[in-house]
């Protein structure tokens, strides 16, 4: 690759035209040293992400596009519209992938009938003189065994080719170069208002594709002429350019500065495309009443891509003067343009859903974490039974979404005070006879309904409850009396139900750093891990979501979280450091 080829690499390529991105369709393109599987969503989203699936490399071109991501037809990892993180390992049904996890997507845009991307960092959208604001005709792409620049220089000199003159006396076609990847034709004598744009896609050392559009008023007269006079002409060019190709590599091999082939840096790409770890600043895109007591917020991304979403995952609000507060994510493998969120009021939410439903408006700009994954789904099982009840319908949505997305056996069944109190009803609806409500329930009826649910699965059924503490419970007593494995049954607290007890000191000893610390009456082991500048990561504080889970190396943990399940707590392996204690002098955790 010489010098000048590098440099175009950092600019907006051709890669594609519209019209190869066939619905549910993977597109190989190539640019040098670098394979690319293309393909567009189903919302239209152009994906161009490296042609190598991240487990053993296998080329994601022989994938299976599903419309929202893409599926390696080797061992099956799933990954995400738009980011190209994996969302889903088939080996491990129950671990979520880590965010860092995902295929190398490349900055995508559609324009002038073709998909351009670029190895550059930060570019303005690409920009051709003569092809704003005109009718365009895309012509098919001419593979040409030659380097780019060569190319380039034969379709300059070679203008008279493209001329369509009905008369000697017509003025003669002229060609000019705008860059080492952009040659216009003009002149067209029986076409005086078109013009034809050539565009080099470079390939490899001795490989490019010709990319034609003709514009102004290509379809005045009948187009389909005009597209066949074009394309074989190109066709023509791309003859006498591959039978002069090594003459004219000689010639310009000895004039150009040959820096050798080097791969394409593995970072060359838009760093704020991809997700971080950091707080993430969203606009609320749209605000609406979903339910009695309960709003819809639509958040979109100030600049970049949103973070993918695992089906069960929640984040973090950020507000101004507010203590973080958690709300799970309700949106399904489609929809990864913006985060989807019901928030219901709640009078001890410390102000935070008020604030929500009341003050935060349209328009408005806030901060969230990346979505975290404490209550992943499984895609392995024969059958799926989902369990909601009133707010705890959004990470079961979510989960019902994906589920319905992927063609797996599921049943939705839905607990809910009223109709009134029923929120995202159409996407309820369009789940069809695989989403059942239960409205107006006691508790006793409640009870008997979750009984007869649990009793028409077998024990091999995956089952995800999530809704109020006395619902969750409920579903645990009645699995364990039906003999339902623990490892079948999922749940997820929105709240901690326990009363939490600070009382009584102890020390924490931290094998890894070599440190001990005391944990006085009326501090949580968490401050104090947190004061002396452990860095423990924290979510809701209260022992229902997990994220502050470490792992226990000695001592008796007191459990007063509802995140650990009663295996996991008689293992003593793990503790939830914002809530839980010690009954022994001593705690040794693994940090």
């Amino acid at each position: 690759m010489n010098r000048l080829e590098g440099d175009a690499l950092k600019e907006w390529i051709p890669i594609a035209s519209g019209t190869d991105l066939v619905s549910r369709h993977v597109f190989h393109g190539r640019l040098p040293g670098q394979d690319l599987a293309i393909w567009r969503a189903d919302d239209g989203f152009v994906n161009v992400w490296q042609n190598r699936c991240r487990h053993r490399g296998v080329r994601l071109t022989i994938g299976a596009n599903d419309g929202a991501q893409l599926r390696c037809q080797y061992h099956g990892w799933c990954y995400a519209n738009r980011t190209g993180t994996c969302t889903y390992i088939p080996a491990h049904p129950g671990d979520p992938p880590a965010q860092t996890l995902g295929n190398q997507a490349f900055p995508s845009m559609e324009k002038y009938g073709l998909v351009w991307t670029t190895l550059g960092i930060k570019l303005p959208e690409p920009s051709v003189h003569g092809l704003e604001n005109e009718e365009i005709l895309t012509l098919r792409a001419v593979p040409v065994n030659a380097p780019m620049q060569i190319v380039c220089d034969r379709l300059r000199e070679g203008a008279q080719r493209f001329d369509r003159r009905v008369s000697q006396s017509a003025p003669r076609a002229e060609a000019f170069s705008d860059g080492p990847m952009h040659v216009v034709v003009r002149n067209i004598a029986d076409s005086p208002d078109t013009a034809l744009t050539l565009l080099i896609q470079p390939v490899g050392s001795d490989q490019s594709v010709i990319r034609g559009v003709l514009s102004g008023d290509p379809s005045a007269d009948n187009p389909m002429p005009l597209w066949r006079f074009f394309s074989n002409a190109l066709n023509q060019m791309r003859d006498d350019i591959e039978v002069n190709s090594l003459t004219a590599s000689v010639d310009h091999l000895q004039k150009a500065d040959v820096l050798g082939t080097p791969r394409p840096p593995a970072t060359s790409r838009i760093v704020d495309e991809r997700p971080s770890d950091q707080y993430l600043t969203v606009r609320v895109s749209e605000k609406r009443p979903e339910a009695e007591g309960i709003v819809a917020l639509e958040l979109t991304p100030v600049k970049g891509l949103l973070p993918a979403v695992q089906p069960g995952a929640h984040i973090d609000l950020c507000l101004p003067g507010k203590h973080a507060a958690q709300y799970s994510l309700v949106n399904g493998p489609t929809e990864t343009d913006r985060y989807i969120l019901g928030v219901k009021l709640e009078e001890d939410s410390g102000g935070v859903s008020r604030y929500l439903h009341e003050e935060l408006q349209k328009g408005d700009e806030i901060k969230i974490s990346p979505p975290r994954s404490r209550f992943p789904l499984r895609r392995d099982a024969v059958n799926t039974a989902l369990i909601a009840g009133g707010i705890g319908i959004t990470p079961i949505l979510s989960m019902a979404k994906t589920l319905n997305h992927v063609k797996l056996n599921f049943a939705l069944h839905y607990f809910v005070r009223s109709q009134n109190h029923i929120p995202f009803t159409p996407d309820i609806e369009r789940l069809g006879s695989d989403a059942d409500l239960h409205v107006g329930l006691s508790i006793e009826g409640t009870e008997n309904q979750i009984s007869k649910i649990l009793d028409g699965y077998d024990s091999e059924t995956q089952v995800y409850v999530c809704g109020p503490p006395l619902m969750l419970e409920m579903a645990k007593r009645m699995a364990r009396e039906k003999d339902i494995p623990e490892r079948m049954l999922h749940t997820e607290y929105f709240e901690n139900p326990n009363a939490i007890d600070l009382a009584g000191a102890f020390r924490v000893v931290l094998s890894k750093s070599n440190r001990a610390f005391d944990v006085p009456s009326g501090k949580s082991l968490l401050q104090v891990l947190q004061e002396n500048g452990v860095a423990v990561p924290s979510s809701c504080e209260q022992g229902a979501c997990g994220t502050c889970v470490v792992k226990l190396l000695a001592g008796d943990p007191m459990h007063q979280d509802v995140y650990l399940s009663e295996s996991e707590r008689r293992e003593n392996k793990w503790i939830a450091t914002c809530v839980s204690r010690s009954a022994s002098d001593e705690l040794v955790l693994d940090l």
